[in-house]
């Protein structure tokens, strides 16, 4: 089982390496322990065992995308913060974000990629 030593909890799901290692690099020098996902089914399994305050999501990913994941969070009644990025059109994370914000349990935030250390701090500290 994971163990979470911080009440800062984040959960990042991309299936880019390299912007997984930034969100965790950023959000370690903030307090947040962190665990990473590179797809949809693995980030299911991280999720109920790390049980995560907030949640930095690829909104495009192989074959369960971040639409899908989203209600998947609304069904697991998650009440944290949820962080969307995306490198593609800026409506499609709209999707999720309505989602969300109509099953009024979280917060939602878009993120556009390249994402940079400001802009993803500041995203964090408001978690």
């Amino acid at each position: 089982m994971i163990e979470s030593q911080s009440t800062r909890r984040l959960l990042v799901v991309d299936d880019e390496p390299a912007f997984c290692r930034f969100v965790l690099g950023v959000a370690e020098n903030l307090g947040y322990t962190v665990e990473i996902a590179h797809n949809g089914r693995d980030f299911m399994t991280t999720y109920t065992l790390f049980q995560p305050t907030t949640v930095v999501m690829d909104i495009v990913m192989p074959e369960i995308e971040g639409v899908e994941l989203t209600q998947w969070l609304i069904a697991q009644g998650f009440a944290g913060r949820l962080i969307l990025a995306t490198g593609f059109a800026p409506n499609y994370v709209t999707i999720a974000q309505h989602l969300a914000d109509a099953a009024s349990q979280f917060k939602t935030q878009t993120l556009l990629k390249p994402v940079g250390i400001d802009e993803l701090e500041a995203a964090l500290k408001s978690a």
